[in-house]
């Protein structure tokens, strides 16, 4: 009889141990997911996965800082921000974005996985002419991050052109006017560059229509030595170059002549170079052998700036002869 209450008190021990040991459940690991960016300020819905029933409490972070800790309801007097999950174990909330952020949820103490939600800069612009040939340019950012690049591009002749340029300041817009621009209906558009710290990516404005008034820009004189086109965006430096026209009805001597950006890096016709008339030389940007149709700036890095530049064509006595200027565009342009 000893032996088996012995043996009966043993066996329940073990029970009872392994009861203790063995947990009778495991919480359930939340899910997070969102987009990958949102355009401009505002919001932003968030969802996921939990345990049924299971409250979900959101963690957040500018990215510039990287410190997640729980999000604060300030919308509604401040406290945490929650969501239950319903009955399928499905949960959303929103949240509003001024700049990149970084997004984690927890529930029953576990942690979901972490989510990287950028800002994609959705600037407006205002536009008014008032003067011949004068354009007034209102940029609001969204984001208003301050100190980030701001242009004001014009279409003309198929590519996009800056004509107004500066950054976006501490009321988060840019003013800026441009002068000589051609009479007409030509498209407008802004565009912000882009803070990688802060998560924010660079953006355009919606284009939008404006009828200049004044006089059309004058063509340029016939008979001239000019840029006729600029391929800026290139997947090799002997891809980037300019083309040089001699629209004139005679050889022109080349020599000394010079080709430049805004930045004032300088290619110089050295030796004798004769340009006959109604004849181009492209001007590669890398290194290779000059021919006739063909030179080299001999350059290891890029020359033309893809989000917008100018070239500077001067004789031999360092007259301008001929500009190409553009913006933001698709790579090449026609001068």
């Amino acid at each position: 009889m000893i032996k088996k209450l012995v043996a009966a008190a043993a066996a329940a021990g073990a029970t009872a141990a392994l009861a203790l040991g063995s947990p009778s459940f495991a919480a359930t690991a939340p899910t997070l997911a969102g987009p990958d960016a949102r355009i401009g300020y505002g919001p932003v819905e968030l969802s996921g996965t939990a345990a049924p029933g299971a409250s979900v409490q959101l963690y957040e972070t500018a990215i510039v800082f990287d410190d997640l800790e729980p999000a604060d309801d300030w919308a509604n007097g401040g406290g945490p921000v929650t969501a239950t999950a319903d009955s399928g174990g499905h949960w959303r909330l929103q949240r509003i974005l001024d700049s990149g952020f970084y997004f984690q949820v927890e529930s029953e103490g576990v942690r979901s996985n972490k989510l990287t939600v950028r800002i994609q800069q959705n600037p407006v612009l205002t536009l008014t002419s008032t003067s011949a040939n004068t354009v007034s340019a209102h940029v609001e950012a969204s984001p208003g991050e301050p100190t980030l690049a701001a242009q004001v591009q014009v279409n003309l002749s198929g590519g996009w052109t800056t004509i107004a340029a500066g950054e976006i300041g501490a009321d988060g817009t840019f003013d800026g006017t441009a002068r000589n621009v051609p009479a007409g209906s030509h498209a407008f558009r802004a565009y912000v560059g882009a803070d990688p710290s802060n998560g924010v990516l660079a953006g355009y404005s919606a284009a939008r229509n404006l009828t200049v008034a004044g006089t059309s820009a004058p063509a340029k004189p016939t008979g001239s030595v000019q840029f006729t086109k600029i391929q800026y965006r290139a997947k090799s430096l002997n891809a980037e170059w300019v083309l040089v026209t001699n629209n004139t009805g005679a050889t022109v001597d080349l020599r000394s002549w010079t080709i430049r950006d805004a930045t004032n890096h300088v290619y110089t016709f050295t030796s004798t170079y004769r340009l006959s008339s109604k004849g181009a030389v492209y001007v590669h940007t890398g290194k290779g052998t000059n021919s006739s149709a063909h030179r080299y700036w001999g350059r290891t890095g890029y020359i033309w700036n893809d989000g917008g530049d100018t070239a500077i064509l001067r004789d031999a006595k360092g007259k301008t002869v001929d500009t190409c200027k553009w913006g933001a565009g698709s790579g090449v342009t026609v001068c």
